[in-house]
């Protein structure tokens, strides 16, 4: 007797073990295809394939959750709809005026200065950037798809943004960063690409707010000297321990700020909802 898949059902399980389950087969994935796969390709291809591999893991992943749930990625929010392209773009200039909001603040409260780097820029570096596209999709994916709704669905919004948060900021230690600089960097946008899934009922606002980002901080140098910056911030040559420890202060208040508005950002939504629950009881 054959049985189809899609007639199988999960055992009954809590959905914080289902989302712990499901990021340890992601990160399993993950370090496969870069033991296996990525040595295959040019060393310039690695983050493409990096990128595009793990994007299809993550499908694969969810899909296998999915249908344990006897559910369809539609139920996710795993479908291409009219408002795809419109939601994606809206989180491109999300992205953008967040990153400029921190930049503005570090350039008008600090010693730090913007300078044109020294790079000889061309187009073709664009086109290698755009490997961040596959690379921030793998990971709300697998972030604010279908573990992200599970755990809405049975905590509520609230618990979800700070399980996530602390999920995320994890995931990116296992991946080599330090605790410090996960917790004050990715945990923090968790809630901002967090919320932006929940009201625009998809990942593409958030994987566009993610995609802007992540871009952002390559063209102003803000992750260290890399060949892709057209400007740095820059302390200037002599600085006091003073200035720098101001820097990094101003800094540091710019990423709390983000969390306090993301926050209170999401406290704003939980209670709208609940105000529109109760009026269409009524």
């Amino acid at each position: 007797m054959s049985i189809k898949f899609n007639q199988i059902k999960w055992i009954p399980l809590n959905p914080i073990l289902k989302s712990l389950l499901f990021w340890i087969l992601f990160l399993f994935s993950l370090f496969l295809i870069g033991v296996f796969i990525c040595p295959i390709f040019p060393t310039q291809w690695e983050r493409f394939i990096y990128g595009i591999f793990g994007t299809i893991a993550s499908i694969g992943i969810t899909w296998v959750f999915v249908k344990g749930e006897g559910k369809s990625f539609r139920d996710y929010n795993l479908v291409w709809k009219r408002n795809t392209l419109f939601n994606f773009s809206k989180g491109l200039v999300i992205g953008v005026v967040l990153l400029l909001f921190i930049i503005g603040l570090l350039v008008l409260f600090s010693d730090i200065e913007l300078v044109a780097s020294i790079n000889n820029w061309n187009i073709a570096q664009l086109f290698w950037m755009l490997a961040i596209i596959p690379l921030a999709l793998m990971e709300e994916i697998a972030f604010r798809s279908y573990p992200f709704l599970e755990l809405n669905h049975r905590y509520g919004l609230r618990l979800t943004q700070w399980f996530v948060a602390i999920a995320f900021a994890s995931y990116h230690i296992v991946q080599g960063w330090n605790i410090s600089t996960a917790f004050l960097g990715p945990a923090i946008w968790a809630f901002v690409f967090g919320l932006g899934a929940i009201v625009s009922r998809g990942i593409a606002l958030p994987t566009g707010i993610h995609v802007a980002l992540n871009i952002g901080q390559q063209v102003f140098g803000m992750q260290g000297e890399n060949s892709n910056a057209i400007w740095i911030l820059k302390q200037p040559e002599g600085s006091s321990a003073e200035a720098i420890a101001r820097t990094d202060q101003v800094g540091l208040i710019g990423q709390i700020l983000v969390l306090v508005l993301a926050i209170m950002a999401t406290e704003y939504y939980i209670r709208s909802k609940r105000i529109t629950i109760r009026e269409s009881s009524l």
